[in-house]
């Protein structure tokens, strides 16, 4: 634990005693905090702000300020008087003038030192005349640490889920700051009791009927072939997809990254575990993909149907390439497939480097029934393909979709 002292150079009780103070006296100990606040916007220092009532002798008061073993950085400590009491109520400081003229604050900090070898400093305040003093000290400190949680429980149809964003407090600060509020730096702010060595977890926001779209995606590039019995097949990642904005029931404020503990509703008004991942940071208006792992009821193999260098002049040319796709969907409900193809690796797999981003455009064979999005740029194009749901008789085929991508990768050499 740190030890810290807010001295004041005044004779105990002294407050209507007119005298000037002398030196560096430490006579009144660090007065009991009025109120504190914590702001946790930043993730690597943390800001607090204490509130105090000191005692001021009229004339120049020596208050010294003192800690060890607390991660306090020395350069960012502030001291501000703010109010002076009147009665049971504090006043605003006022601007005063001087005899010289010249305007001054009432209560104003004229000096500030380091004592050599200490965990110190000393603020020399003069005050025109004795009060109570209301004060504010702020400072940066270390190892009051923030992170983010979720927890994602999807309905039986996987298409609303309830959204709760926890904040998980450590305090390893060497201070205790009792009864304290804090503010994350967005969202309401709450009034929590935070100790030295403590960790703690708050619900921030619950967010009910989040409207969620399951998607799946198969992305050859990155995954590859399936295993050695299926090579022209990969893997098709499930994920929940949800809008960080107002319409779908989020667009507070941005979703910091986090862990995400993911759930859906069961059958007999349980919860069953479905896993685990990291989300991103996601604005306001972006979205956030929460993996749920490999798809086993939607398969789709990738075979290049036809490959023909057309050439333009010397060694510039273009590589037509048609990509045939077929998909099986044996879940009881229709879905849609999201294929990634990254024709920056296509080009250069089938016929040579494009020295950036590929230009393009798909031919005459590319099946009407795709539709394409650009998400994550014009060489990462990504095919949506509408698959039915399985038949109802478990005994019946599952239609197998064909579609066709025919793209023309321009100007390669």
């Amino acid at each position: 634990m740190r030890t810290r002292t807010l001295l004041i150079a005044a004779l105990a009780a002294a407050i209507g005693v007119s005298a000037p103070a002398f030196g560096r006296i430490k006579l009144a100990t660090l007065p009991v905090r009025e109120r504190v606040e914590i702001r946790l916007d930043n993730p690597h220092f943390t800001l607090v702000e204490e509130e105090r009532i000191v005692p001021m002798l009229k004339g120049t008061n020596m208050i010294d300020f003192s800690w060890s073993n607390t991660a306090i950085d020395k350069n960012s400590i502030q001291f501000r008087p703010i109010a002076i009491r009147q009665g049971k109520k504090f006043r605003p400081i006022k601007t005063v003038d001087r005899p010289s003229g010249a305007k001054a604050l009432e209560i104003r900090v004229i000096n500030v030192a380091y004592p050599p070898n200490e965990n110190a400093l000393v603020w020399e305040v003069y005050s025109d005349e004795p009060c109570a003093a209301k004060v504010r000290v702020s400072y940066v400190i270390a190892n009051l640490t923030r992170s983010f949680s979720y927890r994602a429980l999807a309905n039986r149809d996987e298409t609303f889920l309830t959204l709760r964003k926890y904040i998980q407090l450590r305090n390893y600060s060497g201070e205790d700051f009792g009864g304290s509020g804090v503010w994350a730096g967005f969202g309401p702010k709450f009034h929590k009791q935070i100790g030295h060595q403590e960790d703690i977890k708050i619900l921030l926001h619950k967010f009910d009927k989040v409207p969620v779209e399951k998607t799946f995606t198969f992305d050859w590039y990155t995954h590859g072939p399936l295993n050695p019995d299926k090579p022209l097949a990969s893997r098709v990642l499930m994920h929940y997809r949800l809008t960080n904005d107002e319409k779908h029931g989020l667009g507070l404020f941005p979703l910091q990254p986090g862990k995400v503990r993911i759930f859906i509703a069961d059958s007999r008004g349980g919860e069953a575990f479905l896993g685990e991942d990291w989300a991103a940071l996601t604005p306001l208006d972006d979205k956030m993909k929460l993996y749920l792992g490999e798809s086993r009821d939607v398969v789709c193999t990738r075979t290049i149907e036809s490959n023909q260098r057309i050439d333009v002049r010397g060694n510039l040319h273009h590589q037509e390439i048609v990509l045939k796709y077929e998909i099986e969907n044996f879940k009881d409900k229709p879905a849609t497939l999201q294929i990634v193809e990254q024709l920056n690796r296509l080009a250069r797999e089938y016929g040579g480097d494009p020295h950036g981003d590929v230009e393009w455009e798909h031919g005459a064979k590319t099946s009407k029934e795709i539709r394409f999005e650009f998400e994550h740029g014009g060489a990462l194009p990504m095919l949506l393909i509408d698959l039915p749901a399985r038949p109802k008789d478990k005994d019946a085929k599952v239609e197998k979709v064909v579609v066709r991508f025919h793209v023309i990768i321009k100007n390669l050499w």
